[in-house]
């Protein structure tokens, strides 16, 4: 077993954001030598990591039982 693991997988996501907004995550990615797209993603990360309600509601749509899998997979498609 490796003690590096693979990076996660990143998928191409095409979003819109206020004018100011953009400017602050490119500066922010300048002062911590990152890129935007590091900036944005930790972001994310922090901001729905910290809100019950969604980590509630995300709870309440993963399928349970037997037919867990099915449903997953004719979610996806």
């Amino acid at each position: 077993m490796s003690i590096i693991n693979k990076p996660p997988e990143m998928v191409k996501r095409e979003y819109e954001l206020e004018e100011p907004i953009a400017v602050a995550v490119e500066n922010y990615a300048a002062y911590i030598a990152s890129t935007p797209d590091h900036v944005v993603n930790s972001a994310l990360k922090m901001v729905l990591s910290k809100d019950a309600d969604f980590r509630r509601w995300r709870k309440e749509q993963i399928p349970r039982g037997k037919d867990a899998g099915a449903a997953a997979k004719a979610a996806r498609t």
